[in-house]
Formats: structure tokens, C-alpha cells, sequence
């Protein structure tokens, strides 16, 4: 609902019309009060006004954006605050947005990559000024007719949800997806850093809509764009888009890769080669040290965790238990094996380091011995057969074995025996010190069957942060409490989560972690 009318005054300006709305405020064609001219007055919802997070984010357009001098770019001429609301005085364009201009369809693709060169000029031009864009969409770029019929301008505006690249605080809420979905970038999705290539997928997917009359992916909730962005392969808009060269799948998969290293180096090199390929035919040569989406070989290590003994808890040399020496805990690492050449399957060898627990009497759990196993034939694929666990909790796991989790959780996709219950596994540790070990199953009987050979303990039943119920059980084992977490719903009761922290009591681990963590 917009809260200001024809006549209504702001500093000083006043409003003519409304131009439009989002997420943070409205947007208003207003008389400027001592020139002969209309600006685009941007207004904070009332509702956000109290709020200090978003009062901070909202000041900050004008300051990081007001940097900007660029003839791609909006220009901000005022910003200062009225009644309690927040407002930002901008450069008035008269047009329509590139998200009006698709109404009718997809556009020609010499008009969509004038669009995106355009945009990709604005952008580098941020990026090299040390600012973020973060919503990149095609309703925050802007299209006015050329004077003259010169052609048509185009403008980037709203750096609303800008911030320095550098910058230590951010204002995002914990958890708040501020990006559109449509277009946002996987790592501004499961929680990792944002930089100057997410805006590049952003703008890659802007492109992939304008040429194909529909973004890359098309799902209908929030739950299943996050889990396309961060797990579905690119589509080839060559299948989508009848007379478009196959070249041109090789640049959206290269720009829409879930790994920003293996994006472009800038957004105008990335319409470079969408221009290329759009007009030659030919792919853009992917530069030495680059790989594309799929030639990182797997990141595998840590022991085989709980489940291996085909439903036998507990088993000496069949069980994975949480190591309780700090000794054991240095043996578990990523051991990175990287794929050279052109994409294919790269077999590694990759020696894991286990960590074995032995049955004691009355319920005990893991007792910590380093083995060596034989050698393990793992294929690229291993570290992408978990992915739907981690769509699954996308604020709790890392993303991708290089990468951070919830409270600094890095990660090693397991390896298990032939006799394991469970799928897939993932052996974790935090900053802290918590060790936790997520097993995923075919279905939530296999879980209950695992648990009813467990000993009897302890439980009860909390929900989760997100509101999601567990069953809770606590055992002692000789190195320590740890917890066994289980999901009652589906489809989170597939999965098992294993909670082991050195020095802290079961209440200590579900007070300081379990109740708080993003799950």
C-alpha cells in the first residue's frame, strides 16, 4: 500500500504519481521544489522505519550509490528524512523497465544484449568503486527512448541493498534472503559471501530471461528456487530458444556456475562472450586455471560415521563415533583433489582416516582408534550426491567442500562401507570445536529401524529453531554426553544428525547449539 498521494509533500517535493514499489519502499514522480524538473523520490515504508537495520541499509543507498558517476547508472541527487520516514531523491527517467518490456515476450537478442552490455558497464563500474548491486534484476533496470531516436539508454537503479565490498558489518538481517530469487546468486542463498560475480549470475540470469522470455528457473515457491539455484544444472537455453547457437550454453554455464570462481573475471566479459556466441556461434575458451561447474574432483575425508554396521550400534570396527582426543580431531580434513583438462570423470585415491568407537556395557558410546583404510575409488560426483541433503539445510552445511557452514562448520562428504544403512554423509566441526555428523537414508523407516537397536536413553522433544520437531536422545559414551537428533517429519526424517562436544553436558549441547542452530 503506498502512503502518499497526488499533492502530498516530502522535503519539499511534491508528488505527482506513483512509479512503483518494493520490498524496503515506493518510488514517486515528485516536482522538485526549486528546479523545473521531476525526481524519483524514494520513500520507506512507515513499517520499516523504526527499524534500525533497515533505516542503516536504506541511508547507505544514498552514500555508496551517490559515489557512483556513470551514464548507466541513476543518478542520486538527495537523501534526508521527514516526518520519521527516510527518503532518496534520484534522477527521473521516463520509460518503462526491462521487466515491463518482457511482458510481451522475449526480446530480440541484439535489443537483450544491448540491455545487459549496458548494465554489465554499470555494474563493473560499482564493483571497481568497491560496491555491491545484490538485487540485479530486470525491474531495477530502466529504459528510456535515445533523444533523437539515437537508440535506447538504459539504466541500473535501486542500489538499495548495496554495500561496500570491504565492509565489515553487514545489514542484511541473519537468515533474510534480500535478493530476489529468480535471480539471485547461489551464494547469496545458502549464506556465504556475496561479491562482484553474484551480481554477474544475477545479470546472467536478467540475460537468460530477456533472451528466453523466462528466467532459468521457473519454480513456483521459494523452497525450490533455493534448491535450483544451489543444485539443478543450468538449462540450455538453445532448447528453449529455437535458432540460438549451442555456444551460447557454454557461457550461461559458465556464468550461471554454482562456484563463483569459475564465473567470468567482469560482467562485460561475460556479455562479451554471450555477444560472440549469439553471433558466431563460437564458445567462449575457457582460460588456463578456470574450471567449469563440473571438473573440481571430489573433497573427501574424516571417518565413516554411525550406521556402517547395516543397522548394529555400537559395533567395534563397524561403528563411527565422534574421536574424543584433540588428536584425532587434527586427522580429520578436506584432502582436494582437482580434475585437470576438459571436463570429465577423474578417478582419486583418497585415504581416509577413521575413527572406529567400541560397544561398552550399559549404552556407552565412541571410544576413539585411528585406523587406516585401503584405498577408496571416488568419482567427481561424490561431494554432488549430498547436495539434496544440503538443500535440505541450506543455513546449517557448507555448500561446497571448500566452504563455510552455520558458526563456521567446514565439512568432508563420507565414506562409507558397503554395509551402511544410510546414503550419505557429511563429518563436520565447527570454530567451536562441535563435531557433528549428518547422515541422510532412503526413508525414514530405515531411520526408526537404526534407532531401535540403539541402547535405551534419555529423550525428549524440542523443535528447532525453524519451528521443525525433533526426538532428541542422549548418551553417554566413554569420551563424553553426545546427542542423537531426529526429525519427526518428513522430509527432514530421512536424515540423523550426531552432536558430540568435548567438555559440554547433553543440556550445555542442546541449550548452546541445538536450540539455536539454523535447522
Amino acid at each position: 500500500m503506498h502512503e502518499l498521494s497526488a499533492g502530498d509533500v516530502v522535503a519539499g517535493y511534491r508528488i505527482e504519481r506513483v512509479l512503483g514499489s518494493g520490498g524496503m519502499g515506493s518510488v514517486y514522480a515528485a516536482r522538485h521544489p526549486r528546479l523545473p524538473r521531476l525526481v524519483a523520490v524514494k520513500l520507506l515504508h512507515s513499517s520499516f522505519s523504526a527499524d534500525p537495520v533497515f533505516r542503516g541499509r536504506f541511508e547507505r543507498e544514498a552514500d555508496l550509490a551517490g559515489r557512483l558517476d556513470h551514464p548507466n547508472i541513476v543518478a542520486i541527487h538527495d537523501r534526508g528524512s521527514a516526518a520519521g520516514r527516510l527518503w532518496i531523491a534520484m534522477q527521473y527517467v521516463a520509460g518503462i523497465d526491462a521487466e515491463s518490456a518482457l511482458r510481451p515476450g522475449a526480446l530480440a537478442p541484439d535489443r537483450a544484449l544491448h540491455i545487459a552490455r549496458s548494465t554489465a558497464d554499470a555494474l563493473d563500474c560499482a564493483h571497481a568503486a568497491g560496491l555491491l548491486h545484490r538485487d540485479v534484476k530486470p525491474a531495477n533496470i530502466l529504459l528510456r527512448a535515445g533523444a533523437g531516436g539515437s537508440g535506447e539508454r538504459v539504466l541500473l537503479t535501486d542500489f538499495g541493498i548495496a554495500k561496500a565490498i570491504d565492509e565489515g558489518t553487514a545489514l542484511t538481517r541473519t537468515g533474510t534472503v534480500v535478493a530476489t530469487l529468480r535471480y539471485a546468486a547461489p551464494e547469496q542463498l545458502d549464506g556465504r559471501a556475496a561479491g562482484p560475480r553474484s551480481d554477474q549470475y544475477s545479470l546472467a540470469c536478467t540475460l537468460f530471461h530477456l533472451l528466453a522470455g523466462r528466467p532459468p528457473y521457473t519454480a513456483t515457491n521459494a523452497g525450490a528456487l533455493i534448491g535450483a539455484h544451489v543444485m539443478q544444472p543450468v538449462p540450455r537455453i538453445s532448447r528453449i530458444v529455437p535458432g540460438l547457437p549451442l555456444a551460447v550454453d557454454e557461457v550461461f554455464a559458465r556464468a550461471l556456475a554454482k562456484d563463483p570462481g569459475h564465473r567470468f573475471a567482469s560482467c562485460a566479459e561475460m556479455v562479451a562472450a554471450a555477444t560472440t556466441a549469439v553471433t558466431t556461434g563460437i564458445a567462449p575458451t575457457r582460460p588456463v586455471g578456470v574450471l567449469g561447474p563440473d571438473d573440481r574432483g571430489p573433497q573427501v575425508g574424516g571417518p565413516p560415521l554411525a550406521g556402517d554396521a547395516g543397522g548394529r550400534a555400537f559395533d567395534a570396527g563397524d561403528q563411527a563415533g565422534f574421536g574424543g582426543t584433540a588428536e584425532a580431531g587434527t586427522r580429520r580434513g578436506h584432502v582436494a583433489w582437482w580434475a585437470v583438462g576438459a571436463i570429465g570423470v577423474v578417478t582419486v585415491l583418497v585415504i581416509v582416516t577413521a575413527v572406529l568407537m567400541n560397544r561398552g556395557s550399559g549404552g556407552t558410546g565412541p571410544d576413539p582408534t585411528t585406523t587406516t583404510s585401503a584405498p577408496t575409488t571416488t568419482t567427481v560426483d561424490a561431494w554432488a550426491a549430498a547436495r539434496p541433503t544440503i538443500a535440505m539445510f541450506p543455513d546449517l552445511l557448507p555448500a561446497s567442500p571448500d566452504s563455510e557452514g552455520y558458526r563456521g562448520l567446514r565439512c568432508s562428504f563420507a565414506t562409507k562401507s558397503p554395509e551402511a544403512v544410510w546414503d550419505t554423509g557429511f563429518d563436520c566441526t565447527d570454530r567451536e570445536g562441535l563435531q557433528l555428523q549428518v547422515l541422510a537414508h532412503s526413508d525414514a523407516e530405515t531411520v526408526g529401524r537404526f534407532v531401535a537397536t540403539l541402547p535405551a536413553g534419555a529423550t525428549e522433544q524440542p523443535r528447532s529453531r525453524y519451528g521443525r520437531p525433533l526426538t532428541v536422545h542422549s548418551f553417554n559414551g566413554s569420551t563424553g554426553p553426545w546427542l542423537l537428533v531426529r526429525f519427526d517429519a518428513a522430509p527432514y526424517s530421512t536424515v540423523l544428525l550426531q552432536v558430540y562436544w568435548k567438555g559440554t553436558t547433553h543440556q550445555e549441547m542442546i541449550d548452546q547449539w541445538l536450540s539455536t542452530a539454523p535447522l
